[in-house]
């Protein structure tokens, strides 16, 4: 079974407006259940957005590097959803933060082509125009030179619903998807293998 964008929308804020289940509580939900199905490698690259997907990935990394794991975290894009700026804050404690800018990609690869694993953390499904240049190219970056890419939620480029990409998508090798899989993630083989997350979302039976 499959969801589309607005209904996934629709359970997340019934979750945290009625049951008062905290939106950072989710997030931490899916970072942990994501940490769990990859810590058997050793070293990473997580490439964030400033949105919840992006704090996901903040996640992921925090519980990773608590773990004695080798990880690289890389943050691009401009406006900062609530929720990744406290992540952000607590990961910033733990490691040095590098943020890409002005289409220079060089530290990026070297990460990316060191690590067993990259991560992408970059769009998630609320993702609804076409990229520009700078984000194409830093997606043709990591399909080039990644060694193992994970997806978190969805493949960043894609459309939640159509699985259509907006310029450019990220080839994953797996991708771990929050709570459903959405209904697009069926139309691009570009999620790699399918995998889902519980994070506690509450649904009624019929849902």
């Amino acid at each position: 079974m499959t969801i589309s964008k607005n209904k996934m929308i629709e359970l997340e804020k019934r979750t945290i407006e009625e049951f008062k289940i905290d939106s950072l509580i989710l997030m931490e939900n899916a970072g942990m259940g994501i940490f769990r199905e990859i810590n058997q490698y050793d070293s990473f690259t997580i490439i964030c957005g400033k949105g919840n997907n992006g704090g996901d990935g903040l996640v992921i990394a925090r519980h990773l590097i608590l773990n004695g794991k080798i990880v690289e975290v890389f943050v691009v894009g401009d406006k900062e959803t609530k929720e990744f700026f406290k992540n952000l804050e607590i990961i910033k404690k733990l490691t040095d933060v590098k943020y890409i800018e002005d289409d220079n990609f060089d530290e990026l690869i070297e990460s990316i082509e060191v690590n067993e694993i990259t991560v992408d953390a970059i769009f998630g499904t609320g993702l609804n125009r076409n990229l520009n240049k700078f984000y194409r190219r830093l997606i043709d970056t990591i399909n080039v030179h990644g060694n193992y890419i994970i997806g978190v939620d969805i493949p960043s480029g894609m459309d939640a619903d159509t699985g259509e990409e907006y310029g450019n998508c990220v080839a994953c090798n797996v991708t771990y998807a929050i709570s459903d899989i959405k209904n697009g993630e069926l139309l691009n083989s570009n999620v790699g293998e399918l995998k889902k997350i519980y994070i506690g979302i509450v649904r009624y039976k019929d849902e």
